[in-house]
Order: structure tokens, then sequence, then C-alpha cells
């Protein structure tokens, strides 16, 4: 039997560029306790298809068309406001790609799941409350009776993934939508957050629309999948079949994308160390409580770190989230203080330069950061932003500047007709093209990359990790690769340093490493890959 039955879903949104479709007359069916994923890249149409079963598009700019979709009797379509309200939250829940931007800052966890409780159902504050901790518990919050009371920032990303699932179960639905739950997780927290849906799926029978763009994830989890492309379903069929023989050359794409294998070429890195941390340590310091009993936190970010880089060589670091390999990128670079040790680049101690001496030095060293959204200025051109670094250092003047912005444009794979746009008119991977263009602007010998790929499809990830190699090797830079995706720094990185709460447990070569690890952590991290057999 249907949980959910779709047929024949337009969607199209209308601007002044005109109308745009971006959900194309497609059909799908939901049986009843059943996984169904649905795949495709950002702009096939996925999430778009589903927020528009629950009233959840704008209106305007978008628009139903045409369609029906049929819930427990009724037309999610045809209902009104008021009678979708009814349906939505308490019938049918929605876990959101980012739970940071979706839990409201100013409410305590405790408080939002008692609000999605007591507006759908008559119970008192305190019944609420103990559904809203039962919640918690099974989603595996410890001692959910006290951090119950606590705020969305006082909880780490797996957790807050994890209250957002409590709040969607809180209600007790009978169909449940995630939108990319797992898109920006750690490999350890990704495997608990599947587990965890698996379970509550099997324990509740729940029907459960899973969207992402991770192949690997929805081949462990779900029963059906459909992939979708610029609107339209292009494949469908059981995650057995759908990856072993995929017809539709979309899908080929797509498995091909995952990185499964090591480097296929070696970096032509020398004996000579271009980078050497020694004994680093940096320590975040936090004066918590009310003013008249001040408390002082002291958590060791990094601890006595040592590393060293060949020059031309890719060494990646990974870890889980606070594990501390973002504050060692960023106090190499000199972005977070160091308490203790040094940092040599080419046998100068970077922790030794002030002022002018650092500024100078800093054409030598960049980084390009996770989220280019953020890193980029929004009232910035992408030629103001590539211009600004070369007029800065003087490698560039009025006369040539034009010339060079389009050599790294054509570097980068960027139209050069885009140079006059702005961040927001780009995509999320041409957006992290626009920042490569950017560090490698100065011919840099070191390249610090803060999860560059970690929020981007398989195949634009692909594209970017193969223009980093191809960078990497043009200009013999030497990289550090900061991920927390095992399978990106197998495809990129000559080594790999593994990094557990603030100091390296295991530096080895990759391909010894991903065979052979040493430490435990090590092979838990390995472990926790989602594989497609």
């Amino acid at each position: 039997m249907s949980a959910l039955s779709v047929k024949n879903l337009t969607v199209s949104f209308h601007s002044r560029e005109g109308r745009s479709v971006a959900v194309d007359g497609i059909s799908f069916d939901l049986k009843e306790g059943e996984i169904l994923g649905i795949v495709g890249e950002s702009g096939s149409g996925k999430s778009v298809t589903c927020y528009s079963l629950l009233g959840l598009i704008p209106c305007p700019p978008g628009k139903v068309d045409s369609g029906s979709a049929l819930f427990q009797g009724q037309d999610l379509l045809n209902l009104s406001e008021k009678e979708l309200r009814k349906v939505r939250g308490k019938k049918i829940s929605m876990i959101f790609q980012d739970p940071m931007t979706s839990l409201n800052p100013y409410m305590t966890i405790g408080n939002q799941i008692i609000e999605s409780i007591c507006i759908h159902e008559k119970l008192s504050k305190k019944d609420a409350r103990q559904r809203a901790i039962e919640s918690l518990i099974e989603v595996g919050i410890n001692d959910a009776e006290s951090r119950i009371d606590s705020y969305p920032h006082e909880y780490s990303g797996g957790m807050r993934q994890r209250v957002m699932i409590a709040m969607a179960l809180a209600t007790k639905p009978d169909l449940l939508i995630a939108d990319e739950p797992t898109t920006a997780l750690d490999v350890t927290i990704q495997a608990q957050i599947i587990d965890l849906l698996a379970d509550i799926q099997k324990k509740h029978n729940l029907s459960i629309v899973f969207i992402t763009h991770d192949l690997a994830v929805i081949h462990k989890i779900a029963h059906q999948i459909i992939v979708m492309e610029k609107g339209l379903i292009v494949e469908r069929g059981e995650p057995k079949s759908l990856f072993e023989s995929p017809k539709h050359p979309y899908t080929q794409k797509l498995i091909a994308a995952i990185p499964t294998t090591g480097k296929l070429v070696e970096n032509a890195s020398t004996d000579q160390f271009l980078l050497e941390v020694k004994n680093l340590h940096t320590t975040f310091r936090d004066n918590s409580g009310p003013f008249w009993n001040r408390k002082l936190k002291e958590v060791k970010a990094v601890n006595n770190v040592s590393l060293t880089l060949k020059q031309g060589e890719i060494v990646g670091l990974v870890g889980e989230s606070g594990s501390g390999k973002s504050t060692l990128g960023r106090s190499i670079m000199r972005l977070v203080n160091a308490e203790s040790g040094e940092v040599f680049i080419e046998g100068i101690n970077l922790l030794s330069l002030k002022d002018n001496d650092l500024k100078d030095a800093r054409r030598n060293f960049q980084m390009i950061f996770q989220d280019p959204y953020a890193s980029l200025n929004p009232r910035m051109t992408v030629f103001d932003t590539l211009a600004e670094p070369l007029l800065l250092h003087k490698l560039a003047d009025k006369t040539n500047l034009a010339e060079k912005i389009n050599i790294l444009m054509d570097e980068v794979g960027l139209d050069r007709r885009f140079v006059r746009k702005y961040p927001h008119e780009f995509s999320g991977g041409q957006r992290q093209r626009v920042a490569i263009a950017r560090a490698v602007a100065l011919r840099p010998k070191l390249i610090i990359a803060d999860e560059p790929v970690s929020a981007l499809d398989v195949t634009i990830q692909s594209q970017v990790l193969d223009l980093l190699l191809r960078l990497t090797k043009q200009y013999q830079l030497t990289m550090l690769f900061i991920s927390h995706d095992l399978s990106v720094v197998r495809y990129l990185c000559d080594r790999v340093a593994v990094m557990k709460s603030g100091q390296l447990v295991e530096v080895e070569d990759t391909e010894k490493l991903y065979n052979d690890p040493q430490h435990p952590y090590s092979k838990q991290l390995l472990s926790a890959i989602p594989r497609i057999e």
C-alpha cells in the first residue's frame, strides 16, 4: 500500500528572465514502511519536489502548475494553508539540511520540541516535556533530562542533527522527509545518523523520503532510489540493480564521480621540507558563568603538534569535528594565535613575524575556506576579488591586471564573461572555483585547504579535486588538505595525518594507512566510510 503517491507533478518559478521549470511532470510512489532515496545534483529539483508537497516553496515566485500528491486519502496539493498545518509537523515531519539555521538560537532545545508537540496535541507542558525527553533519549542524546535545557550553540553538529530528528519524531508522524541530513557531517557521525534513521524506521514502521547527493549514503539505507536530473526522473530502481547496472548516462556519471581509489599519479615532491611545524600549542580560554562566579575554561585545541610537508606534497589532515584540525590550519596561517611552538616556511619562523614582515610573507601561504559564500565579499565582483591580492602585493598594475585575471579565470575553468558577476550569482561549485583562483593568484608556495569540497555534489566535488590536483602539479604547490571525507583524502593526498583531541595520533603514507591503520581511532574513521559494495 502506498504511503505517498505523486502523479505528474510540475513546479515552476517565475522571474524577470521568464519561467523556469524546476520539476517537470514527475511521478513516484512511496510504500508504507519503506525508504525512498531521491538523488541528484544541486538544481536537479529533488528538494523542490518535497518542499512543494508541504507548501514550503514561496509563492510567488514558485508555483505548482499541475499534479497530485495523495497522502492518507488527501491530495496535499489541494489543501488550504490551514489544512496543511494540521498535516505538516504532525503526520508529515521534515528534517532540514542545516540544523543550525533551522533551530531557533534564542530558545532552548526543550522549548522548541515542546512547542511542536503542543501545537499538534492537547498535552500539558509537563507531559510534553516528558515526551521531548523521551524523543531525545531515543535519538541517542546522553543525559537528556539536563541537556534538554541547553541552547543549539551548545551542541555539536551531529548532536544538533539528532535534535532535529527528535523534534521530527516527537509528534509520531507517519511520513518523514529528510533533506540532506548528513551532508556536512563527519564520517563517523554520518554513519551514526544513518544507522539511527534506519533503526527508527524499523521501530515505528515509518515511511521516509531521503534526499541526498551522496550515492554511497543512499545505497546503504534506501529500499528504492529515483535519480533526478533537471527536474526529470531519469532512472529508478532498487539500490543493488541500480548500482550494479545503471542504465542512464547521468546515473553512470554520478556513480563514476564517487572517489573510490587512491591517487592515479604521484606528486613530484622533493626531499626538501617547505613547512615544518614544531611543538605547536593553541589554547582557547572562556570565562563563563554569572559575573559573581566566573569560571575559566581552557580547551587545548592544538596540543604539542609537530608536522612536516615536503615541497610539492599534498598531506591530508583528517579527524572528527572538534579534533583541532581547522585550528591547526589557522594557527599555521596566523589566523589564530598559537600559544607556543614554531612554524617554519622555508626556514622562516612565521610565529616571530610582525606587521609588514608578516604581510609580505603571506604571499607565500594562502587558504581556501570551507564556505566560499562566507569567505568571499558579497559586495565585490569576481574581478575585484581577484584584483585585490594582485595589487596589494604588486604583482600586477592597471596595464596588465585584466589580462592576469582572465588567465586566472581560464585556469580554474570559469568563463571570462563571469568576471563582473557577484558571488550570489554563482553556484556553490563556481564560488569555490573563485576562492581557489584567489588563493593561487599570488602563486603561493603553500596552500591550506579547509574542507573545500565538503558541501559540494559528487560531480562538482570531483571537478574541484581534479582542478586542485592540476594546479598543484602545474605550479609545484604544497598543500595541507583538511577534510573529514576519507575517500576524498585518499584520492588526493600523498600522506595522511590523523588528528584526535588536539593531537596527531598517526601520520603515514596514504595507501599504507588505508590498508593497514595502526591507531584504533584511524581504524574507527576508516570503518565508518560509506562504501558501495
